[in-house]
């Protein structure tokens, strides 16, 4: 394997809504091993309703201001320089209640969901807002699932 390199100016940002991410390494660069999204939340947004991984794990590292997280056991706030590891399986969701714009390092392992946010971006700069059943059916193709789970 070679070293995958990606520079700032190889790094393009995705439209979302109330937001944007950008993937700082995708798949292709570390041989599937991981996936590093950068993720920017404008107040009031809200980054992911509540959903289950069954294939991945997620890592957040929030840099700027702080993330509220939904988990199955309750609420998280974390703060610029927090962090949160939420093991495959595990429910979690997330939002920016504050007033300030925040950021956060989103980790996957293995890579690929990344893809995720590929498609919702080409949802978002095709002027479509991405429907809560839209995202379900694009989280499936990743083997994830809304939670609570419903019929």
């Amino acid at each position: 394997m070679t070293l995958g390199v990606r520079r700032s100016s190889d790094v393009t940002e995705l439209p979302a809504v109330g937001g944007s991410y950008r993937i700082r390494l995708a798949g292709g660069d570390t041989g599937g091993r991981l996936a590093v999204v950068e993720m920017t939340l404008e107040p009031g947004a809200l980054g992911a309703s509540p959903h289950v991984h069954n294939s991945h794990e997620e890592d957040f590292v929030v840099l700027d201001g702080a993330i509220a997280f939904a988990t199955g056991t309750g609420d998280e706030v974390i703060d610029a320089g927090g962090s949160l590891a939420v093991p495959r399986g595990t429910p979690h969701g997330f939002r920016n209640d504050s007033a300030v714009t925040a950021r956060c390092l989103m980790i996957f392992t293995p890579a690929g969901y990344e893809e995720y946010f590929r498609e919702v971006a080409r949802m978002v700069a095709a002027g479509h807002e991405p429907t809560p059943a839209e995202l379900d059916a694009l989280r499936a193709e990743h083997d994830t699932t809304r939670w609570p789970l419903t019929r």
